[in-house]
């Protein structure tokens, strides 16, 4: 690939990591950011990449052979940005994109989930995470439809932790100090399908190239590392690995208690007023469902058509997640 490949989102924990990879791996890369930092980089040309500016999007996409989109976390503008940037990678002739979807498509799937193009219908998404994200997909699936000879990897990573990460080592963290999060007995028995953001690199780098070879015009990949303990099980490895003791049984009737005062704390949280941190940091009931949700997601296409194995065990992860 001669064209630089722009990866939007590059600030990002995941959009970070991806660009780094695909240096390290000789590859020309324009790493696209919301707000240009003071300075230049040694690592990857910055250019502004902002997903509500369609001029913005027009001025990155120009020059460059393919798209990773690695940003739009906000579910509220995920869609309208992913179709902003489909019409400026049309204005620009790139017809390669890899896209960061989730495992989350699956809905509350559980047992042994398969992974094709298309994910299974829901009768009615309850977390507007997954409904953002399989309006997106169906959006990719329609673009590639629209012109032949386009190409896209959809990526289904899920969860993914490392260094940096927010939602599941640092918030888990503070959660097991301030006692909003401990053992849930049959409500942490669920699956955590867990994948380092290492490994989502990597597997990155895999996308890329086969969308230089030939294949199908679209490609569907989970994405999960080498060990998916239960989620119990790994909030205590995550508070051996940090030196904290063991999680304490969290009883359901005192998690609804911290659940319902929760609820205002948030709110007023919201308008910035203080409030006590174990109650901004008691699980929502969207991760709730995550946590007693036991779903083991097929890893074969990785595997078999992007030749991408994950490769980094937990206790290497969670060692890597908590240096200083």
């Amino acid at each position: 690939m001669n064209r630089p490949v722009l990866v939007t989102g590059a600030g990002g924990f995941i959009g970070s990591a991806v660009v780094a990879r695909l240096v390290k791996a000789g590859l020309p890369v324009r790493a696209g950011l919301r707000r240009l930092p003071e300075g230049p980089s040694p690592a990857a040309d910055l250019v502004g990449c902002d997903l509500d500016d369609p001029t913005s999007l027009a001025l990155a996409c120009d020059g460059a052979g393919a798209i990773v989109h690695a940003a739009g976390r906000a579910v509220a503008g995920m869609t309208a940005q992913l179709r902003a940037l489909l019409a400026a990678a049309d204005g620009a002739g790139i017809d390669r994109i890899v896209f960061f979807s989730s495992v989350a498509v699956y809905g509350p799937a559980e047992g042994k989930v398969g992974e094709p193009d298309t994910p299974p219908d829901i009768a009615a998404p309850d977390d507007p995470y997954c409904a953002a994200k399989r309006s997106c997909e169906a959006m990719l699936r329609a673009w590639l439809i629209a012109r032949p000879g386009r190409r896209a990897v959809i990526l289904r990573p899920g969860i993914v932790y490392g260094p940096g990460s927010t939602l599941w080592v640092d918030r888990p963290l503070a959660a097991l100090e301030a006692g909003s999060l401990g053992d849930l007995g049959a409500r942490g028995d669920g699956i955590a399908a867990l994948i380092h953001v290492a490994d989502v690199a990597e597997a990155t780098r895999c996308a890329l190239a086969a969308l230089s070879g030939p294949g199908p015009g679209l490609l569907a990949a989970n994405l999960i590392g080498p060990e998916t303990p239960r989620w119990n099980d790994y909030f205590a490895r995550l508070a051996a690995a940090a030196g904290l003791p063991p999680p304490r049984p969290l009883k359901p009737r005192r998690l609804a208690l911290l659940w319902a005062l929760s609820l205002p704390a948030k709110a007023l949280a919201r308008l910035r007023l203080p409030v006590p941190r174990a109650l901004r940091l008691v699980p929502a009931p969207g991760e709730l469902r995550l946590f007693a949700r036991a779903a083991r997601y097929e890893t074969h296409r990785a595997r078999a058509e992007l030749g991408f194995r994950a490769t980094t065990p937990l206790a290497q992860g969670l060692a890597d997640s908590l240096q200083t």
